[in-house]
């Protein structure tokens, strides 16, 4: 998840159980007593759940999921019970100051087999076994079943968390976070921002004078803005029977009735503007209470999709040890040319489906967000036994995408020169905010004039950045094609 950046999913009712509330709270409170205090962000997945619910066992989820899990499409390993994914994040920025995966599982991982397989550094912390991994990431052995992983490698960091929470066996979470142990009881997948006192009203005031949904609508701004500045978090849930339904919720801690009829528009506004928005959402039933507004309805296929993309950790550590074995009996040669092949099936099916989220984005933000979910997903292939040359056209898969993301967000550098100039001439002082809301804010003596200055050189930038990433895709669909070509030759196996 999260530099993974972050952390999305959903929904439906207490009809949905199916299986022991008891037991499912139990087990997800076991894992949350090894998050840190001071995470403000979560993840609940519960694998075991989604692959034993009706709609799972009838599409045959659980042989397409392994499939999928060997060409490395999802870095989520069959044999994974319940993970848990948390972070400190950082909602100026977006960015997470630190994040922790773990998971339970059903067969015992070593982390001797994680670092071949991942190739990092053996390493003990404490009484634990530990790899520092090339991803900036830690990687520890908690128990015979269960593994934990901390970003950024920081040894110290990650020794102190070991040391916190070795003897912990309830978890020290905040209030908000902690309601999301009990939404598991009937939810497979459950995503949680606590968003309490992270962004101040004059600053929620600035952003709804320029929302789109409150645009010529007869609305008392500074009410608005202190009823959103009560925001207490926002969870999202999927819940998967004989079908899949998801539900949002969105807190506060005061009476937010003012923002009701405009509840919708604005959620849907802030998800797209973060790249987020699961188009199912337009279609689900809102209700609201005065501290509370929800919205739930049927998950599709395309959105079960990107709920579970959104799901990312830290590291190809938590699934390095179930790869190394299944290619464990193989001769060198056969390793090399299966485990090649497998990278790059990986890396074109991810970059087919980065095409087809930017097809059907509404927004370049989304476009932008969505390069960047799945450059990281090539960062994290597993790469022992990949042809080097292989590798080499994956490093440059993700810088493309990343280039193409960057274009799309139209920051390049005559943007940012362009804007600085704007700056210069127009403003005495200020500082910038990016926010949960998408893009930033300004503190200037002539703000308004300013930023419709700064709008119309972010439109103009946009519309090259899109021509920029269309000519980037074409340049590697040809790159990919001479790969193909090259590997076919190399090691007479279809590419």
């Amino acid at each position: 998840m999260l530099r993974s950046h972050l952390i999305p999913t959903l929904l439906l009712a207490a009809a949905l159980l199916l299986a022991s509330a008891e037991r499912a709270e139990a087990q997800f409170e076991s894992l949350a007593a090894k998050v840190p205090g001071s995470a403000n962000a979560i993840v609940l997945l519960d694998t075991e759940k989604i692959m034993a619910s009706p709609l799972a066992e009838k599409e045959g989820w659980k042989l397409k999921y392994e499939q999928a899990f060997a060409s490395g499409l999802v870095t989520i390993a069959p044999d994974t019970k319940q993970m848990i994914l948390a972070a400190q994040m950082d909602y100026q920025t977006m960015r997470p100051l630190w994040e922790v995966a773990l998971a339970d599982y059903s067969t015992g991982h070593t982390i001797a087999e994680i670092a071949r397989e991942a190739g990092g550094t053996l390493d003990q912390i404490g009484s634990l076994q530990a790899v520092a991994l090339s991803d900036d990431s830690y990687c520890v052995q908690l128990d015979t079943m269960r593994l934990g992983v901390m970003a950024p490698a920081n040894r110290q960091t990650v020794s102190r968390w070991i040391r916190d929470v070795s003897t912990q066996t309830e978890p020290k979470l905040s209030p908000y976070l902690m309601g999301t142990l009990k939404a598991s009881e009937t939810s497979q997948v459950v995503v949680a921002f606590d968003l309490e006192d992270a962004v101040p009203a004059s600053i929620l005031k600035m952003k709804l004078a320029g929302s789109s949904a409150l645009s010529g609508k007869n609305v008392d701004m500074d009410a608005a803005a202190q009823a959103l500045a009560s925001l207490r978090g926002v969870v999202l849930e999927m819940a998967v029977t004989d079908e899949s339904f998801g539900r949002l919720m969105v807190h506060f801690n005061q009476d937010a009735t003012i923002l009701a009829p405009y509840a919708k528009p604005i959620l849907i506004e802030a998800l797209t503007n973060l790249g987020l928005m699961i188009d199912d959402i337009e279609t689900w039933t809102a209700s609201t209470e005065a501290n509370r507004f929800s919205f739930h309805g049927p998950m599709s296929r395309e959105g079960r999709k990107r709920v579970l993309t959104l799901i990312d950790h830290p590291t190809a550590a938590l699934i390095a040890a179930n790869k190394s074995r299944s290619q464990s009996q193989l001769p060198e040669a056969s390793r090399v040319a299966l485990s090649t092949q497998q990278y790059f099936k990986a890396i074109t099916a991810i970059r087919d489906d980065a095409r087809r989220e930017s097809s059907s984005s509404k927004t370049l933000g989304q476009n932008a967000m969505w390069l960047d979910n799945w450059a990281r997903r090539i960062d994290r292939l597993p790469v022992l036994n990949v042809d080097p040359e292989m590798l080499a056209y994956g490093r440059y898969t993700t810088q493309r995408m990343r280039d193409a993301s960057t274009a799309l967000k139209g920051i390049g550098i005559n943007s940012a020169a362009m804007k600085a100039q704007v700056y210069q001439e127009y403003t005495t002082s200020g500082s910038s905010y990016g926010g949960f809301w998408g893009g930033g804010y300004d503190y200037t003596v002539q703000w308004n004039n300013v930023a419709g200055q700064r709008r119309a050189i972010g439109a103009e930038q946009k519309a090259q950045g899109a021509t920029t990433a269309r000519a980037i895709f074409a340049e590697m669909d040809n790159e990919t094609a001479k790969v193909r070509q090259v590997m076919s030759q190399k090691y007479q196996l279809e590419f």
